[in-house]
């Protein structure tokens, strides 16, 4: 995606590079401030679970503005643009409660898309609430082995949709468009990831690759790319094929038990970080300072 004409704006943000927002920590680094709340006119959206701005709207949207040190605003908006994708957003300038900004609105916002009357905050995603929560309770039902493999199934469901939460937060995180497992691997180089997995996991195994049973994958604690491949590879193995013997059912029992609390403390430290990332600041004195430095300059 193409970045905004004027990059020594700062960038208003209502979505998910908000501060408190899992999109935020790919950009704070390069923060040198943030004043919250802020507003703009307009609609918030949602469209395949993400939000949007219709910019003919009439409301006051909530967001954050953010101001990027000098000198590294052209590198904190590529990082947006690597980000976000095309298809669905573009750059436009507007008015926040009167700083001029960049924000991103939505491509012909009014198709496929419904009101987000509640507003939008990813903690609060039912992938990462309700479907965890699914995740949890099917666990703890299903644990023991039955010779008419119900248990095993329902473990096999629940270890595929909690890696549909791990691939919604991977697209928050890194990138939101189709590149599910380029993205997802991305988390094996958080040294979050690497810190609880030495925690949490005990073990070691290996196994095959089902489609390719020449290939293998190893859950070793010290190596968060060979294990992060090795659950990805149950994941596919279970697409694959069904499995029906003892070892099979404690495979998926034992990673599924893993993963969810690896998952789920990665989850909660994220959106923490987020929250904690970057100073918070009043509109004036100092992105009134910086709105009068611009004009100048403009």
């Amino acid at each position: 995606m193409t970045g905004p004409d004027q990059v020594n704006l700062p960038f208003f943000a209502y979505g998910v590079f908000r501060k408190g927002e899992l999109g935020f920590l790919s950009i704070s680094d390069l923060v040198s401030g943030v004043v919250e709340p802020c507003f703009v006119r307009g609609s918030l959206l949602l469209r395949d679970g993400l939000p949007i701005m219709d910019p003919t709207g009439h409301s006051d949207v909530p967001g954050s503005l953010i101001s990027f040190r000098e000198g590294l605003e052209k590198e904190a908006y590529g990082r947006i643009n690597r980000l976000e994708p095309d298809r669905q957003y573009r750059w436009q300038e507007t008015n926040a409660q009167g700083v001029r900004c960049n924000y991103l609105v939505g491509r012909s916002p009014r198709k496929g898309s419904v009101p987000a009357d509640e507003g939008w905050n990813g903690r609060n995603d039912p992938l990462f609430t309700t479907a965890l929560e699914v995740v949890r309770e099917t666990l703890e039902a299903e644990a023991d082995f039955e010779w008419d493999l119900k248990p095993m199934f329902r473990l096999q469901m629940a270890y595929l949709l909690l890696w549909s939460s791990i691939e919604r937060y991977a697209s928050l995180r890194y990138h939101l468009g189709d590149r599910a497992a380029d993205k997802v691997m991305q988390i094996a180089d958080d040294p979050k990831f690497g810190q609880l997995l030495k925690r949490m996991v005990t073990r070691t195994h290996r196994i095959q690759r089902a489609d390719r049973p020449q290939d293998h994958y190893e859950l070793t604690p010290g190596d968060a790319k060979k294990s992060l491949n090795y659950y990805y590879q149950i994941r596919s193995n279970i697409t694959h094929r069904g499995k029906g013997v003892v070892r099979d059912h404690e495979i998926v029992r034992d990673s599924l038990k893993e993963l969810l609390e690896i998952f789920s403390e990665l989850l909660r430290g994220a959106f923490e970080s987020s929250s904690r990332e970057a100073p918070n600041q009043s509109l004036e004195p100092t992105a009134g300072r910086r709105t009068e430095r611009l004009k100048d300059e403009l």
